[in-house]
């Protein structure tokens, strides 16, 4: 089984990165919003994105995957590509929150 934690951090590498095949995917998927400097999502959206296109987290109960979310080092990663994760609206509860996916360096 591969590392979730790996794979997790990968996932929004790609994001951070701009992949235009995955930002693709998350741009035709219901409840994500994708802008030029951004993008949003909730942890449930994320959590049914990854498990629904054949990642390791198909077999991962939400529970896991939200511990998993809030242990990792995303944001340190994600810095290096120039990104970082915020809380676009907090909406008092964790799963009803939004986030963002922010890209700092935008193309000029």
């Amino acid at each position: 089984m591969p590392d979730l934690q790996e794979e997790l951090l990968s996932f929004f590498e790609r994001v951070a990165q701009k992949d235009q095949d995955l930002l693709s995917k998350l741009a035709r998927e219901p409840g994500f919003e994708l802008e030029q400097e951004c993008w949003c999502f909730t942890l449930p959206e994320l959590y049914s994105f990854l498990q629904s296109h054949g990642t390791a987290f198909h077999r991962v109960e939400y529970s896991q995957f939200r511990q998993l979310i809030f242990r990792s080092a995303i944001n340190q990663t994600l810095k290096a590509h120039g990104a970082e994760i915020t809380l676009h609206s907090n909406r008092g509860k964790v799963d009803q929150s939004r986030y963002a996916l922010i890209w700092q360096d935008l193309p000029t």
